[in-house]
């Protein structure tokens, strides 16, 4: 075989590879997903099986030292393996991030609320995942009608300054909807035309986060508000029940709460799946 022909041979090998190329990498990142639904595939090609099926906003481990460059419907990206079925996503419809993990679980003390319809009320369980935020926002107190979202969900930037958390306003958000006293059914891909004013004003604004303690430990205010002490909540709830006065909602705020670092998808996926009664 003449030098000729091996010229040519080893130009056929490197243009086959080229659209498959493989990448690695030292480091462990998170994928966060912007698509309504995400396949994941069993090999990194849009013929293969699917294997699994992951929501807006799911936070995923993801090997990145097992990624190879494609190109689909025009857009070039790269799919990448994920830690929670083994399979592939393609980059066009991920966040890509790295760093720690923290969840802060929202929590709302409500005293005698009244609600006649539409009632949304902040916060939802907020999850940092390396420099991005994940929230989720539940109504409350009543059946979603169509143009109304049952949940939110937005993700956005973060950073911390001492002991404040600064979010941005979303780069992604979303809405769902539900039937029959079940939230997060339906995706809502046209939120921004037909989600109620309060809650599309709700999700744009950025907001921050100040670390605060009293008698039962520590906890996060919002844009920092004023709240009362959490140990004298139910006093406080008997006082006003009994002279029949109404307040809508009496403390909102965050606490740490702790997650499976190695089963991130699944602590945020049984969150996700949980029935929201209205």
């Amino acid at each position: 075989m003449n030098k000729k022909n091996i010229s040519i041979i080893i130009f056929i090998l490197f243009l086959s590879c080229k659209n498959h190329e493989r990448f690695e990498s030292e480091k462990e990142e998170f994928a966060i997903v912007t698509a309504s639904i995400l396949n994941s595939r069993k090999n990194p090609d849009l013929k293969s099986d699917i294997v699994g099926k992951f929501s807006f906003g799911s936070p995923i481990f993801i090997n990145s030292k097992d990624s190879f460059e494609d190109t689909i419907d025009g857009e070039k990206g790269k799919w990448i393996k994920e830690k929670v079925t083994n399979g592939y996503i393609f980059s066009k419809y991920l966040i890509i991030t790295s760093g720690s993990i923290l969840k802060l679980k929202g929590v709302v003390d409500i005293c005698n609320f009244p609600c006649g319809g539409s009632c949304f009320i902040p916060p939802g369980d907020l999850y940092l995942v390396g420099d991005f935020y994940i929230e989720i926002d539940d109504h409350m107190d009543y059946l979603p009608e169509d143009r109304t979202p049952c949940s939110t969900i937005r993700i956005g930037n973060w950073k911390q300054d001492k002991n404040e958390f600064q979010f941005s306003s979303p780069i992604k958000y979303a809405g769902f909807n539900g039937k029959n006293n079940h939230c997060r059914i339906t995706f809502l891909s046209n939120l921004e035309k037909i989600g109620d004013k309060i809650i599309l004003d709700h999700l744009k604004k950025p907001f921050n986060l100040k670390k605060m303690s009293d008698s039962k430990g520590t906890y996060y205010i919002i844009n920092n508000k004023t709240i009362h002490d959490r140990s004298k909540y139910h006093e406080y709830c008997s006082e006003q029940s009994l002279h029949d006065k109404v307040i809508e909602v009496f403390d909102s705020y965050y606490i740490d709460e702790k997650i499976d670092r190695n089963n991130l998808f699944s602590n945020y996926s049984n969150k996700f799946n949980e029935k929201i009664s209205e």
